[in-house]
C-alpha cells in the first residue's frame, strides 16, 4: 500500500466516522451546524453523545421555552446571509447548560412537592435558591432574543464581535447556573 493510498483510506475513514457522529447528533437533537461540524471535528463532538436519553427529550419547567428559544436561534444561524456568525458549538454548550439547570429546577420542584421537605426548617432556603435559579434561566432566555437581534444587526453591518462576545457571556452565565445550586 502506497502512502497516498493510506492517506486516502485514513481520510475516508475519518470522514465516515464524522458522518456517523453527525447523524447521531442530529438524532439526539443537536442542530444541523453541530452535526456538520462533527463531520470534520468528530473527536471533539463525541462527548455530546453521552449515554441516556437525549437531553432535549427530558424537560423541566422551562423545557418548552428552551426548545423554542434554541430552535429560533438555530434558524437564524442557518440563514445563508448569516453563515459563520454564530458558533454552533457555543450554541449547543449554552443549550446543554440551560437544560441541565432546568432539570435541577425540576428536581427542586419534586422535593418541594414532598410535604415533609416543605415543612422542614431549611425549605425556605430551597425555595429561595429555586427562585434565584429560575430567574437566571429566564434572564438567559431573554438574552437569547437579544443575541438574535444582534445577529440581525450583523447582517446589516457585518461586525460579528458583539454577537460572539454576547454568546460567550451567555455560556458563562449558563455555566454559573450549576454553581447557584
Amino acid at each position: 500500500m502506497t502512502s497516498s493510498t493510506l492517506a486516502i483510506s485514513v481520510a475516508t475513514a475519518w470522514l465516515a466516522v464524522g458522518l456517523v457522529v453527525g447523524a447521531a447528533l442530529l438524532r439526539r437533537g443537536a442542530g444541523a451546524p453541530a452535526a456538520l461540524a462533527a463531520v470534520v471535528v468528530w473527536p471533539a463532538m463525541v462527548s455530546l453523545l453521552a449515554s441516556g436519553p437525549a437531553l432535549r427529550d427530558i424537560a423541566g419547567p422551562y423545557g418548552a421555552h428552551i426548545t423554542a428559544a434554541f430552535t429560533a436561534l438555530r434558524a437564524a444561524a442557518a440563514d445563508a446571509a448569516l453563515a459563520g456568525v454564530l458558533d454552533p458549538v457555543a450554541i449547543t454548550a449554552v443549550e446543554v447548560a440551560l437544560r441541565q439547570a432546568d432539570l435541577r429546577l425540576a428536581a427542586a420542584d419534586r422535593l418541594l412537592a414532598d410535604p415533609a421537605v416543605a415543612a422542614d426548617d431549611g425549605a425556605g432556603r430551597l425555595v429561595s435558591a429555586r427562585a434565584h435559579a429560575a430567574e437566571q434561566i429566564e434572564a438567559t432566555l431573554r438574552q437569547l432574543v437579544t443575541v438574535r437581534v444582534q445577529v440581525g444587526l450583523v447582517a446589516l453591518a457585518g461586525d460579528t464581535g458583539p454577537v460572539r462576545a454576547h454568546l460567550a457571556e451567555l455560556a458563562a452565565r449558563a455555566r454559573a447556573l450549576a454553581e447557584v445550586a
